[in-house]
């Protein structure tokens, strides 16, 4: 397994759609793939946001995914490509075969 990069801390779940909400540590992106720190890939950034000097992140996990209590667990981005990306590529290369 390659070195991880840690991203944030988590702070909470949200209570309206089971987001986890984290303090971002380094600059990330919106789709980006996310993990645990045993390098399971737990979900993928839904939104950042927040003051500049101190952003959050809204991560939206995976379906069966359980973290437990988040505060202050560590999250890492993940160099393995989240569970839909996989299915979008497998779509597009069937879209680029049927033309």
């Amino acid at each position: 397994m390659s070195d991880k990069k840690l991203i944030g801390k988590g702070l909470h779940k949200s209570k309206g759609n089971n987001n986890l909400v984290i303090s971002l540590e380094t600059e990330t992106r919106i789709g980006q793939p996310v993990s645990d720190k045993n390098g399971k890939v737990i979900g993928k950034i839904f939104d950042v946001f927040g003051p500049i000097e101190a952003p959050f992140a809204s991560i939206k996990l995976f379906e069966g995914v359980d973290i437990g209590k988040p505060e202050g667990k560590p999250v890492f981005l993940s160099d393995k490509p989240a569970k839909s990306d996989k299915r979008n590529k497998r779509r597009a290369r069937k879209r680029r075969k049927s033309r």
